[in-house]
């Protein structure tokens, strides 16, 4: 595979440069993407995309810190891989990835400011939102900014500000109208 991509770069120095690249990210990108698609053979598929990208505009985008080039790689395997999914979900008569829904939530810090029953109730509650206002809940939580959780869904940034007013607004009422 790694042929495949040398052949998109335009110069030597820039192949060596790259095989350097690929060896040292190639397994972020797999690992990023298994996260969101739960399927290795789709997570290839999704990474083989964004080397690709990255051959084709490598000489515009290696002299990037290698932390913003590692961040930059991240954005573009998240985006790409939900790009996947959502085109997956509309094309008619394809299985989707087999998600565990079920899984355990993650583990409540010790010093939360909520107890553990009430953390689980909030689980359960975002898990029960609509994927189109959970989702961009879920990105917002782990660090995302609107911009990117735009790029990454494939929406305008005003549609997710909006899908993540919502949601809030769905959580805060499920939440409340209980106790």
């Amino acid at each position: 595979m790694l042929a495949i991509y040398l052949a998109a770069l335009d110069s030597a120095d820039n192949a060596e440069a790259f095989e350097a690249v690929y060896e040292r990210y190639k397994r972020l990108v797999y690992h990023v993407a298994c996260q969101i698609v739960h399927d290795p053979h789709l997570a290839e598929d999704v990474a083989q995309e964004v080397f690709l990208y990255i051959a084709k505009n490598f000489a515009r985008l290696h002299r990037q810190d290698p932390h913003k080039f590692a961040a930059y790689l991240v954005s573009c395997t998240r985006s790409r891989a939900f790009l996947l999914l959502a085109q997956r979900q509309d094309a008619p008569g394809e299985e989707e990835p087999d998600l565990d829904r079920n899984a355990d939530p993650a583990p409540v810090p010790e010093d939360a400011v909520i107890d553990e029953q009430q953390a689980q109730h909030l689980m359960q509650a975002v898990q029960q939102l609509a994927p189109i206002y959970r989702d961009p809940l879920r990105l917002l939580a782990q660090g995302y900014t609107y911009r990117e959780i735009a790029a990454a869904l494939a929406l305008r940034e005003s549609t997710v500000r909006q899908r993540i007013a919502r949601g809030r607004k769905l959580l805060w009422k499920e939440l409340h109208d209980e106790r």
